[in-house]
Formats: structure tokens, sequence, C-alpha cells
């Protein structure tokens, strides 16, 4: 295979994200919060400096406080923390100190350990939000719901807390007993777009915890409407109605679920439940458990890159207040996992009971993070015992078609797929990608009529799919046929991802295989732009340089090549175009 041929790159990334958006949990389906970037925004990002002082009265203070911005930084909490409360030994009322070391420590999910803080930081400080709040959570937890409700009144109702006091309060007050309080401090969620849903998710929870089924069952029917894709409020409605006997009504709900996402082995379970008549337990039996139901809600719907902290701290306090609630256990995964803290990920994962209905699902995104980390043979062994639990299911075998593909094991990943498609029971629209990833294991093997059967197959399922159109077209330029054809698709691929450098670079080198080098190279140029560290697409831009007389240009961009890291053949040619030129031999023997 020549070392210019360009179809696998990028595609290391594309695995990874696969691997995770096949087992997408869909916690809260897009509902945004809009909260703050941390916890308590009167934190800042780390703590100020220790005066001038410090340094000579104490010179380990200063290395602490070094080592632990230096922790926070790459995301070690446990170790940032430590070192944060050493410093705190000898500054211990540092309002500044006290509030980050709080916030770790409740991220990291030692929360009686914040609460020690905490205590501390309400005790020498006015304003913060986090402290009263984990105090009031514990009070909870402890069945104080009165004293919990002392706790966060003086909280400030700004950013994520215009949310979550209101459901707070609302659970604390049905804790206490006193249901028409509950509901009334939750009716202010119902007057924002954003917020209505999770009004409408509690105060249907609310009822069912009171017995009131026909409340329940109209709330929660139009948060299935408007929640976009969450699985909490068909979980809430269909309970409702299996305790109710409606088992065909559960399944009807159950059904439409599932047919937005055929994956979710929740709902498979749940389905198998209505069609045995089996009766399936409320998602919240007690006040503790709402609250707790709250701060998931509430950490599902942050955006979890730009809001790691808060994300992670409210899902760890969800935990803290319901040790069994596992769909709290995998959104700390994914919230590990999106901020590139992947060690701790898996452990998360890997933390749900084999039971659970999450079981499933967090295995699959643990071995997407093994792959990521480059410990594939955990991740293979992982996913070939899943391939054995459910001999139904496709998903396990896809992925480790994946992993073997991203580790060049093509024979391997042809197999796998193999065994994914052959468990389809009805080929679906959704089922392209299986036949485009196989389709490109053959490609990689140089079976390529099986590969280009693969391809037509994928785009009979999905037509437009840029990803497939980019594939085969660019295939069929490399090999000189059905150049027109290749064209069209080419151009039909960059017409639908026109930021996608890859793609932008196969129809320049469809114009250049034209021998339209003009265009060539006013593609080369955009795809360059856009994937400037490509040693491929650097040298497709030389080669069209060179055809249209810009020779200096032209070795300047083979000489770049050769500083990122090009494969070995392709080094080969682009150092013999360095000494010879593009001459029509030349170019010849690397097209071979």
């Amino acid at each position: 295979m020549p070392g210019r041929w360009r179809r696998g790159r990028g595609l290391r990334r594309r695995v990874i994200v696969w691997l995770r958006i096949a087992c997408a949990a869909g916690l809260m389906g897009g509902i945004c919060a809009g909260g703050p970037a941390t916890a308590d925004e009167q934190s800042t990002p780390l703590p100020p400096e220790p005066s001038a002082s410090a340094y000579r009265e104490n010179g380990s203070q200063i290395g602490d406080y070094l080592a632990g911005r230096y922790a926070h930084a790459r995301g070690d909490y446990a170790a940032a923390s430590q070192h944060l409360q050493r410093v705190l030994d000898t500054d211990p009322d540092n309002p500044a100190l006290l509030r980050r070391t709080v916030t770790l420590l409740a991220a990291e999910g030692r929360i009686e350990d914040a609460a020690a803080f905490a205590q501390r930081l309400v005790e020498v400080a006015s304003g913060a939000r986090l402290a009263p709040f984990l105090l009031g959570l514990q009070d909870a937890r402890g069945g104080d719901y009165a004293g919990a409700l002392d706790r966060i009144d003086a909280i400030d109702r700004e950013g994520v807390y215009s949310l979550l006091l209101p459901l707070a309060e609302g659970w604390l007050h049905a804790g206490a007993g006193a249901d028409a309080a509950a509901l009334a401090a939750l009716a202010p969620l119902a007057e924002r777009d954003a917020y209505r849903p999770f009004y409408l998710l509690h105060a249907g929870l609310m009822h069912d915890l009171a017995g009131r089924d026909a409340e329940a069952e109209a709330l929660l029917r139009e948060a299935v409407a408007i929640s976009g894709g969450s699985h909490r409020p068909v979980a809430a409605l269909g309970s409702v109605l299996m305790r109710a006997g409606r088992a065909v009504e559960a399944r009807a709900v159950y059904s439409e679920y599932r047919a937005q996402n055929p994956e979710n082995i929740w709902v498979e379970r749940a389905l198998a439940a209505a069609d045995a008549g089996m009766s399936l337990p409320p998602l919240v039996h007690d006040a503790r458990g709402g609250l707790a139901e709250a701060l998931l809600g509430t950490a599902a719907a942050l955006p979890q890159r730009d809001n790691g902290d808060a994300a992670l701290i409210y899902a760890r306090l969800a935990l803290f207040l319901h040790g069994e609630l596992d769909p709290a256990r995998y959104l700390i995964g994914e919230i590990l996992e999106e901020t590139e803290r992947l060690e701790a990920a898996v452990d998360a994962y890997r933390s749900i009971p084999a039971g659970s209905d999450y079981a499933w699902a967090a295995q699959l995104r643990a071995a997407a993070d093994l792959t990521d980390l480059d410990r594939h043979d955990e991740a293979i062994a992982a996913l070939h015992a899943m391939i054995d639990e459910r001999p139904e299911r496709i998903d396990a075998a896809s992925a480790l078609g994946d992993v073997f593909r991203m580790d060049e094991r093509y024979d391997e990943a042809a197999d796998a797929y193999d065994v994914a498609i052959g468990r389809i029971a009805a080929v679906e629209y959704r089922h392209w990608r299986l036949f485009y990833v196989r389709g490109i294991a053959f490609e990689r093997l140089g079976e390529w009529p099986e590969a280009e059967a693969d391809f037509m197959r994928a785009l009979e399922l999905e037509p437009d799919q840029p990803l497939v159109l980019n594939y085969l077209g660019y295939s069929w330029v490399e090999q000189g046929r059905n150049l027109e054809d290749a064209k069209t698709m080419i151009e039909k691929a960059v017409e639908l991802r026109p930021d996608d450098g890859y793609i932008v670079d196969s129809l320049g080198w469809v114009a250049y295989r034209l021998g339209d080098f003009e265009e060539a190279v006013y593609q080369l140029e955009l795809a360059v732009e856009l994937v400037p560290g490509d040693p491929i697409i650097n040298d497709h831009l030389g080669d069209a340089y060179w055809q249209v007389g810009r020779l200096n240009e032209a070795r300047f961009q083979w000489q770049r090549v050769l500083t990122l890291e090009p494969e070995d053949e392709l080094a080969a040619q682009v150092r013999r175009k360095l000494a010879n030129g593009l001459s029509a031999g030349a170019e010849a023997d690397d097209a071979e």
C-alpha cells in the first residue's frame, strides 16, 4: 500500500467516538441548565497565592500550594486536596483555600471530609454556596429535613442554584411531610422553558410517591414528550403504568423510546418486564431518593467539558444520598471521560454491579477508555467476554472490530464485524456503519470486491453518508476507476461536511488525478488549513504545487511532511521527490 494512501487518517479518534456513542445512556437528553462553571461560582479556579510572608515563615507551605495547583491542573484532585489541606494547617481560616478544598474533596467523592471543611468555611466567611448546600444534604441524609432547609435558605438563587434550590427545597419539604409546600417550591420551575422538564418530572414523582396516580401520569406524560430523549421520565411513567396494571400502555411508552434509542439495554429489560406482566418499582422511593434524582438530573444537564467540576460534584452528591443510584455512577464515568480522566472513568464504570441496567453500557464505555489509554489487550478481553455473554447483541462485536482495526489487525477486525453483522435480525439504515467499517477492513486486506460490496451496501442504507462517499470515491480515484462518479461522490461528501479536511483533501486529490491541477491546488490548500498537521495532505499539496510550476513551494511542503512524523514509506517517497522532483517516472513509481 503506498504511503500516500490516506483513508485511515482521523479514524483513531472516530473509532473511540463511535465506541462511546454506541452506549450513550441519554440521561437528560440535552436539557441544559445553564449553570456556572464551578459548583461554587465565588470560588476562583485556583486559590490565590499565599502572602509573601509564607515564603519566609514556612518554606513547605508554598511548596504544597504550588504542588496543589499543579495537581489540580492535571486533574489529580486527590493530590490537589491533600496539598491544599497541608496549606490550611498553617492558614486554617483562608476562605479561598477552604472553598477550593471543599470543591476538590466533593469532586473526588469524599463528601464527609468536604463537609468538615464546609462547616469551617460557613463559620469564617459568608457568600459561599456549595458549603451550606453540602451541609444541608448531609442533614437530609441523616433525616433532618428541617435542618437542611435552614441550611440552604440563605443561598443566592443564581446560576445553577436557580434550578437546584427549588428542586432541593421541594424534596426537603416532602421529606418533612409538607406535600403542599413541596409542590409550591417546585412551581417557579414551571415558568421557565429550560426548567419545565425538571418541574414535570419531579412534580410527577412527588405525586407518585403520595399515591396520586392520575396527577403523576399526566405530568410524566408531558415530561416524556418534552424531555428530549431522557429515559428518566420514561422509566417513571412506565413504572406508574405497570404498577397500575396497564402493561400494554407501558409497553407502548417503552417501544416508542426504543425506536429512538435502539441500542439501550435498559429499555429492553423494561419491555421484557411489560411482556411478562411484572411490576416495576418507582423511580423514587422516598424524599432522599427524590433529592438524589434532582442532583443527578442537574449534573447530567450541565455541559460537562465546561462545567466538569460542578457536574461531577452534583453526581457525587447524588451518590452520597443514594448509594445504589447506578445512573449516578455511570454519569460520573461520563464526566471523568469527557474531562480526559480516563483511568478514573474506568474505575467509575467498573463500580457498577454486574446485574445493573447500566452495567452493559458501562462495560462498553470502559472498553473505549481502555482503548484510548492504549490498554488494548484489556479492552479486547473484556469485549470477547461481552460477546459471549450476550449472543443476541451486536455492539460488543462491533466495538471489538473497531479495536482490532485501530491496531491494524484487519483479519481479526473483519471477523469481529462478521459476527456483528451475522447477529442482525433485520438490517436497518442504522447498520450502515457496520458495513462501512467491515469494508475498510476488507480494503486494507486487499480484498477489494468484498470491500466495494460493503461500501455499496452502506450507501444503500444511508445514501448521503459522507464518510462512505469519501472512502469509496477516494478508493476509485486511487485505482483510476470511475473517476467521474468518484468526483461526484466526493463533491457530495464535501457539501455535507465542508469542514472535514480529510474529505476536502479527497476532492483535491481527485482533481489532481483528473489533471485539473489548479483546482487541486485550491482544494488542497483548503484541506491543509483544516488539518495542518497531516503529512499526507501536505504531501498532496506539494505534488499539486509542482504540477502548476510552483516548485519552491512544492519543496517546502515536502520538507514539512518530514517534520510531521510520516510513515516510513511516505517519508521515503518524499525524500526521492526532494532529490529528484516529481518526474513522471517518480510519480508513477509512487502511485504503484
